[in-house]
């Protein structure tokens, strides 16, 4: 396919769906869509590790639950006084990404199944804070999530908002993946030794490529929070992780429709088989 298709087709199908569901769906598909948009901020970013990258980052739910605590305490001033819902979701993607960065150092050293687990005690870590330490995160009780200010204060309005943070980052992750910078992810992928041999520096590629992703997990988190109104640490179970991991692996290494598509069918597909259960 030529350069310029596969950076702007995700971009235009995303809009051209997604802008149009309000004029044919009811406020059930709306909901389900937002859930989309938001599951797919994190995983756009999570593809360039996984899927361009290679490394097996099964646990990336902890950066989701770190942006989520993140922005509903310092919106709920639990932390601060309370700051703007705007404000907290930023502050929410730079904790991902330093958390991000965190989570990307063992990539160093470790390798396939090893760094894998290494994610996953990450989230068991993050889980158990959580639980914890109350005054911030209201352990099992829970915390309210950000509320969104007018004209994102409404069901769509909100699907708006997060459509818009979803088409910027899918804009985003696929200049990255046709630029230079994307090939050589791919190439420490696909032959690390002949990467490194043409003068692929990997410590800096991966570093970058988490600190990015992280971000975008947080800023996720923040999403996720205001989106269920209400967070306890049960709502970031280890099926996120899975439905996360699976949506890149069902899309195809290498592409972003494909984890695109991925994450939009495994979202909305337990919601029309529940009643079937």
């Amino acid at each position: 396919m030529p350069a310029w298709f596969e950076a702007w087709f995700p971009v235009t199908l995303l809009a051209v769906v997604g802008g149009s569901l309000p004029l044919w769906g009811d406020s059930f598909f709306g909901i389900i869509a937002t859930r989309v948009c938001v599951y797919w901020v994190l995983v756009s970013g999570l593809n360039l590790v996984v899927g361009f990258a290679g490394q097996l980052a099964i646990g990336w739910v902890s950066l989701l639950t770190i942006g989520a605590y993140v922005a509903s305490a310092l919106a709920a001033g639990r932390v601060t006084p309370e700051i703007p819902a705007y404000v907290s979701l930023v502050i929410a993607a730079l904790f991902g990404a330093v958390f991000g960065l965190i989570a990307g150092l063992p990539a160093l050293r470790l390798r396939t199944f090893y760094f894998a687990m290494t994610t996953l005690g990450l989230s068991t870590i993050v889980t158990q804070i959580a639980l914890a330490w109350r005054s911030v995160t209201g352990g099992g009780v829970g915390i309210p999530g950000p509320s969104m200010p007018a004209p994102f204060d409404t069901p769509w309005g909100f699907y708006y908002f997060t459509l818009i943070l979803a088409l910027i980052c899918t804009w985003m992750t696929c200049n990255i993946a046709a630029s230079r910078f994307g090939r050589s992810l791919v190439a420490l992928r696909d032959a690390e030794v002949a990467a490194e041999a043409v003068g692929i520096y990997k410590p800096r590629l991966l570093m970058t490529v988490f600190l990015f992703s992280g971000a975008l997990a947080g800023l996720a988190g923040g999403l996720f929070a205001s989106l269920q109104s209400y967070i306890t640490p049960d709502a970031f179970t280890f099926d996120l992780s899975v439905l996360f991991f699976i949506a890149i692996l069902i899309g195809g290494r290498g592409s972003v429709l494909g984890p695109l598509l991925g994450t939009a069918v495994l979202t909305i597909l337990p919601e029309f088989a529940a009643p079937l259960v």
